[in-house]
């Protein structure tokens, strides 16, 4: 994250008097340096106090010791801070350097946590016991040893180097990470090499840059909180839906087990029944219907206590037959309603996934068809399945959805139903974007209707 003044070793050594003489001017973009470093250590300490994630924790240390030791450096090379900071001494330097290093290591390790990188993990473990002795040495013997012989931002260029060859899904907070550091490590790298200071410009670069270096990494760590936040959410918005599945599983296995019993009573008056009226033509006839009508509540019962089961097993399952069977569920009831359905499967898909999840999704999408096509009240009512070129289409006949309502039909909580909590379509999007790695998009024209298409990869 810093810089190392390892340049300024041996002018420390030779002189107790100011290098430098700072103005007006740059004794204000001094001033200011120091105020954005120390709100963005109050702004991470606080948050760690209300939410206690450990990365505003080390960040906000990071940033105190930033501070320690710009004032130390400014109290012993710079005018009027060697006036102002009575205190400046080369063992304070080096133990603000070790401690910089510690707790910016530390967050780092926090921070890529959650982008899985063993190896990164480890290199900054090696580090961290380094750094952890080097501060034990400057303790006992007034002076250090690591980050006394190499620049303390070589270390983090390595652990940032490391973190971005082995990180393959790199989000916005790691960018603003990386550009954050880099700036840094940039400008430490000039001022390390001396060209600022052959061109005899005299300007708190090193304040701008570790000021600079705040405001994106505090952006950094905030973005990535944004991210958790709306991942915390999809996560409760699918353990809702799982929840909710799961009580009407054990509603209908209750209604099963009590139909079981009733349904066999029946079959057996049935065969009684055929057997003392055996030669009447159209009294077979009947009870070969009844028979079908009983096996036809049995397979349906099944059926229903098999899709509401919320499993999560994974499996090779086929997109036109699960379609279908969401199809077969849903289809008196669209006969109930005079709407009529179309399928046309040109080919089939074989997806990896969770098949009740999908046909949980097809179920939705359907009964939404279907209570739009009942608000609409006109006939003829439609809805077409279409499976071609990877992708499934559902479309209505039912006027389509107004403009304004049309970006908002995936937000969690919106709905333009009454008495519908508006999670379906979302949960719908995240089971088939996150779960099943397809795409779910919505396109409607005013008048005519609404298609969903599912594009598969």
């Amino acid at each position: 994250m810093l810089i190392s003044l390892f340049s300024f070793q041996e002018q420390f050594v030779q002189t107790t008097h100011p290098l430098y003489h700072f103005g007006h001017f740059k004794f204000l973009v001094v001033a200011i340096a120091f105020g954005v470093i120390i709100t963005a250590s109050i702004y991470n300490l606080a948050f760690y106090i209300y939410i206690r994630h450990r990365q505003y924790l080390y960040y906000g240390l990071a940033q105190l010791s930033t501070l320690f030791m710009l004032i130390n450096l400014d109290a012993m090379i710079i005018s009027p801070f060697n006036e102002i900071f009575p205190f400046g001494s080369y063992v304070l330097l080096d133990l603000s350097k070790a401690f910089l290093l510690l707790f910016s290591l530390l967050f780092i390790r926090e921070f890529l946590k959650a982008y899985h990188a063993p190896k990164v993990t480890q290199l900054i473990d090696i580090i961290l016991v380094i750094t952890a002795l080097d501060i034990l040495l400057c303790l006992l013997l007034s002076h250090t040893l690591f980050t006394h012989l190499i620049p303390i931002f070589i270390p983090i260029w390595l652990v940032l180097s490391e973190a971005y060859r082995e990180i393959k899904e790199k989000d916005t907070p790691f960018y603003l990470l990386l550009t954050g550091w880099y700036i840094t490590i940039g400008i430490a790298i000039i001022e390390f090499v001396g060209f600022i200071k052959m061109t005899g410009i005299v300007f708190p670069f090193l304040h701008v840059t570790f000021s600079i270096e705040s405001i994106f990494l505090s952006l950094a760590i905030a973005y990535k909180f944004k991210l958790v936040e709306e991942r915390h959410k999809t996560q409760q918005a699918l353990l809702l839906q799982q929840s909710r599945l799961a009580s009407m599983g054990e509603m209908i296995s209750i209604i099963a087990h009590q139909w079981k019993q009733p349904l066999n009573v029946l079959s057996m008056i049935h065969m009684n029944l055929k057997k003392i009226y055996p030669a009447h033509p159209k009294g077979e006839l009947l009870l070969s219907e009844a028979n079908k009508q009983i096996n036809y509540m049995t397979n349906t019962i099944e059926s229903f206590r098999e899709f509401y089961n919320p499993s999560k097993a994974k499996t090779d399952f086929s997109i036109q037959e699960a379609t279908q069977n969401a199809l077969n569920i849903v289809q008196h009831a669209l006969k109930g309603a005079k709407i009529s359905t179309q399928t046309s499967f040109y080919h089939d898909i074989t997806l990896y996934g969770n098949q009740n999840e999908f046909e949980q999704v097809i179920l939705n999408l359907l009964n939404n068809a279907k209570d739009a096509l009942m608000e609409k009240g006109e006939t003829p009512a439609t809805i077409t399945i279409t499976l071609k070129d990877k992708t499934l289409t559902i479309q209505d006949n039912a006027n389509g959805i107004a403009k304004e309502y049309l970006k908002k039909i995936f937000n969690p909580y919106f709905s333009t139903k009454n008495n519908s909590d508006g999670i379906g379509l979302y949960i719908s999007k995240l089971i088939i974007e996150q779960e099943l790695g397809a795409r779910l998009q919505v396109e409607s024209q005013q008048g005519i209707g609404t298609t969903f298409q599912i594009r598969f990869p």
